[in-house]
């Protein structure tokens, strides 16, 4: 990937597509709901926290991926009902996650588009995304509940999985690829590292600037501090999002313009 754009103006186009987009904003918030372990934690919290996330990109940003929860109401258990919640989540939450980053690529392009022909042109390969990341953090859960002290090996192991696998959902949806050949592109990606790199680390301080308060008024503030989360959440969510999609797809372009360049200077 090339320097094509700087990410303010990144997030300024971002922003300026936010009227066209807005539609989108029960998303999220939809997400943020489904996962009720944390909704029910959250209410349940007694005594002052603080507390800060540094998010990577993702294809819907959640209330849950700004607010930094205390461990024992991040609701990691593994009980029946939660692995009911879990698979539900990953099953709607890819059919969403599909419609909500294929309509802003629809709004990027301004072509024609809609959210269920974009979810069911591409739930399966955002299926597989989820499935194989959800397997990674049981994978990585499962052994700290019993060996806490492996938490300095299993998160920075886990920030790099996050790091090479970002892009797959957005490569998906930009570049119409299927998962596996995402999935080697976002890692190929990663590898590189420059402006992907440059992206995620900088998404990442925004992401955290944003945790920083969205944590204390959540996790202090009870069911008014929720609902203040979850609308303030979705328009971050959103822009956030229309960002990204703007790397991935101004990024293409500008490859493939160079390598029409290329073609042509061959010829």
């Amino acid at each position: 990937m090339n320097n094509v754009v700087e990410f303010t103006e990144l997030m300024n186009e971002a922003w300026g597509k936010f009227e066209e987009t807005k539609w989108l904003l029960p998303v999220p918030v939809i997400l943020s709901l489904i996962d009720y372990g944390k909704v029910i934690g959250v209410l349940n919290l007694e005594g002052p926290h603080v507390g800060i996330r540094f998010p990577l990109p993702e294809p819907t940003p959640t209330l849950w991926s700004f607010v930094s929860l205390p461990a024992n109401a991040a609701g990691s258990s593994f009980s029946p009902q939660t692995l009911f919640v879990m698979a539900l989540f990953i099953l709607l939450g890819s059919y969403l996650e599909a419609g909500y980053v294929g309509s802003i690529r629809d709004a990027v392009k301004m072509t024609g588009g809609s959210f269920l022909d974009n979810a069911g042109r591409d739930f399966f390969e955002f299926l597989q995304f989820n499935l194989m990341l959800y397997a990674v953090m049981v994978i990585l859960i499962v052994p700290l509940m019993a060996m806490p002290f492996m938490f300095l090996l299993a998160f920075p192991a886990f920030l790099i999985f996050l790091y090479a696998i970002y892009g797959v959902p957005f490569l998906i949806s930009v570049q119409r690829l299927e998962f596996r050949d995402a999935l080697a592109e976002s890692i190929h990606l990663a590898k590189r590292g420059g402006e992907y790199l440059d992206y995620a680390l900088k998404y990442l301080a925004i992401g955290a600037l944003i945790s920083l308060p969205l944590t204390l008024v959540v996790t202090n503030m009870g069911l008014p501090g929720l609902v203040i989360g979850l609308l303030l959440s979705a328009p971050f969510s959103l822009t956030l999002s229309t960002a990204t999609v703007l790397f991935f797809y101004e990024s293409w372009e500008h490859d493939m313009g160079v390598t029409e360049i290329d073609i042509s200077g061959f010829q």
